[in-house]
């Protein structure tokens, strides 16, 4: 994923460009909470500086146009939310500050790769907030990441495959704040078949006629059920699946857990509210990837976030999957043996199903490594993609 360095600025060096670059990875979470996000410094700050990191803070939150965020001097109290954010912005007391360096910054941020979200309506009028890359007549490529991440988690796969492909990618309906301060908006609907026409309908909102389905854990599900849906996914790679086979694969601990947790929180608001409370303590953070934490735990900033995510996720893992595995395009399905999150017996069962299907069994790498986008799991990807749009070696 591209760093602050460009700009001058290295993640935690206290630089106007390394804390504008924080804000804007964590805006997620600022825009959805209702409160104004605390957040502490990385280590106890010098007497008399705190009131400094604030005016800093200010001064680049209000030129990025996000919502304010209150520095207190010491982590105790903060909820894991707050804990997770305030590890990615890494404050410190800041330095001097040359002329125009706070704007430089400012511009590289918003600058900066995959750039500001493009606003595309789902076919029952939901806005979804898309990213788009790449040239623009190039083979193109849907990333479908998993339910509730922000688009931070598969920036990497966006950088590494722009080169070239048209790469386009959206985070999941119902779970984004707007930039503008309006909230989530309405979830109109949640179902596996609108998140699978999610997928058709960024396509329309780019021009694309046709595209390689590229699904990460849930969303291999989602990408599943839109090549099911058209001909206009013409491939797929479904990476670390997380399927519901009935008795056909076994799952795993994790996936036992999540889906009890999705059930009690899409009952209602109450329950996710009940549920918000012990999540949102801080031992929470200890099972979270440190340096991606700030987007595992957006979906479940707030009790409304969580509710919403308990009904879209839980449609996806809830889905019968075996349902979905006639589909004839040609498919790469990628896991691990060291996979404990999604178990990889459920990749091996849809790859052996599947009229055209690959399966790549990795030597390493768990469940989140998948979102990497390292340079095994890369090489894999072009070379399949490779297989399937250039055209003398389509269907071969």
């Amino acid at each position: 994923m591209p760093t602050p360095s460009a700009a001058g600025g290295r993640p935690g060096d206290g630089s106007p460009a390394a804390l504008a670059h924080a804000l804007l990875d964590t805006a997620s979470i600022t825009r959805a909470v209702p409160d104004r996000m605390r957040v502490a410094p990385a280590e106890p700050l010098p007497a008399g500086t705190l009131s400094a990191a604030q005016e800093l803070l200010d001064r680049v939150t209000l030129a990025l146009g996000l919502p304010e965020v209150e520095v207190v001097g010491e982590p105790d109290g903060l909820t894991a939310v707050e804990l997770a954010v305030s590890r990615r912005l890494a404050l410190r007391a800041p330095g001097a500050v040359a002329d125009g360096e706070q704007e430089q910054a400012v511009r590289s941020a918003l600058a900066a790769f995959p750039g500001p979200a493009v606003l595309v309506p789902a076919r029952d009028g939901t806005p979804l907030r898309c990213w788009v890359a790449g040239p623009e007549n190039a083979p193109a490529v849907a990333v479908v990441s998993a339910c509730g991440m922000p688009v931070g988690l598969v920036a990497r796969w966006l950088g590494a495959l722009a080169a070239e492909y048209r790469v386009v990618t959206w985070e999941s309906r119902g779970l984004f704040a707007a930039a503008d301060g309006t909230g989530l908006g309405d979830l109109a609907d949640h179902t596996l078949d609108a998140q699978s026409e999610d997928v058709l309908a960024v396509l329309d909102g780019f021009g694309i006629a046709e595209a390689h389905a590229l699904g990460l854990c849930g969303g291999a599900v989602v990408a599943l059920a839109a090549a099911a849906r058209s001909d206009r996914i013409t491939s797929l790679s479904l990476w670390h699946g997380d399927y519901e086979l009935g008795g056909e694969a076994p799952k795993t601990a994790h996936q036992r857990d999540v889906e009890s947790l999705l059930t009690m929180v899409s009952r209602g608001r109450a329950q996710a509210a009940a549920m918000h409370r012990l999540i949102s303590r801080p031992s929470t953070l200890e099972t979270l990837r440190p340096d991606i934490a700030h987007y595992l735990i957006h979906p479940y900033a707030t009790p409304e976030l969580l509710r919403r995510y308990g009904l879209l996720n839980g449609a996806i893992m809830s889905a019968d999957c075996r349902g979905l595995l006639d589909t004839p395009q040609p498919a790469l399905v990628v896991t691990s043996d060291r996979d404990t999150t999604a178990h990889p017996a459920g990749s091996k069962f849809v790859a052996a199903s599947l009229p055209r299907a690959e399966l790549r069994t990795m030597p390493d790498g768990d469940h989140l490594t998948a979102f990497d986008g390292g340079g095994e799991l890369v090489a894999l990807a072009r070379e399949f993609l490779h297989s399937v749009t250039v055209p003398e070696r389509k269907g071969t």
